[in-house]
């Protein structure tokens, strides 16, 4: 029988590749970096479930490091790729 979180870990990586997958064809460039981090976002969230289903906080160690750098991304973007307006 299939653990739980291993189950929620895995549905968590399909949406993840099918946002990854909305990467490439997005019509603007703001489209394909909403995709990065939803894409990214999911995939931290399934090295959570992982984390929790193994046992293991390696994992949940880089999740969490992959979710700072995500959000540092972010901002740095919005700041500086976008151009301040102020």
């Amino acid at each position: 029988m299939i653990d739980t979180w291993l189950f929620a870990a895995l549905c968590l990586i399909f949406l993840s590749i099918c946002a990854f997958v909305r990467i490439l064809p997005g019509p603007t460039r703001f489209d394909q970096f909403v995709a990065i981090n939803t894409a990214i976002t999911l995939a931290a969230g399934a090295a959570l479930a992982l984390s929790i289903s193994l046992g293991n906080l390696l994992v949940l160690d880089a999740s969490i490091a992959l979710l700072a750098l995500c959000f540092a991304g972010t901002i740095a973007y919005a700041r500086y790729g976008m151009g301040d307006k102020s």
